[in-house]
């Protein structure tokens, strides 16, 4: 199913189509984004690198389950990670990812044609709290603080220096 918002069709891929209100402005529109058309985005706004895919998908819409895992396995393999001839990549930070949802649209809450393949569920960050990490849920866009332990989603991230 594709829902329409403001002349952009974001795509759902799971289970439940996305719902996006058309007569709201877009936070995270198409032209804000650069595709390097090798599995990454830059976004113009803040100046990062983004893995377009989460960890266990693959190809240009993203196909394949994606990876849950625990906070600790998701900062190894991001501190582990090259991707598309580049090192760098990390957990973004609860503000570096919150940046990305998009406040339009719900069920998941983030721009499908930058994004293709993303679940409305819940993505690690690298911030933490005692023995708790934030995450944001991408079925609203909210960030949560969580044990460490249960299987979220990796969406990576670097800095361009």
């Amino acid at each position: 199913m594709l829902a329409m918002s403001g002349g952009f069709f974001f795509g759902a891929t799971f289970a439940s189509a996305q719902d996006c209100q058309i007569n709201q402005p877009f936070t995270t529109p198409d032209q804000r984004f650069v595709d390097h058309g090798d599995g990454t985005v830059t976004d113009a706004q803040t100046g990062l690198m983004w893995k377009k895919c989460l960890e266990g998908q693959q190809g240009i819409f993203c196909y394949g389950s994606p990876a849950q895992m625990t906070w600790q396995s998701a900062e190894q393999l991001a501190s582990n990670n090259r991707f598309a001839g580049r090192d760098g990549w990390r957990l973004p930070s609860v503000k570096e990812l919150s940046g990305i949802v998009e406040r339009s649209c719900q069920n998941p809450a983030i721009n499908l044609r930058i994004f293709p393949g993303t679940p409305a569920h819940s993505f690690w960050s690298s911030s933490q709290s005692g023995a708790n990490a934030w995450s944001v849920d991408f079925s609203r866009g909210q960030p949560l603080r969580s044990l460490q332990l249960g299987g979220k989603y990796v969406r990576l991230v670097r800095d361009l220096r």
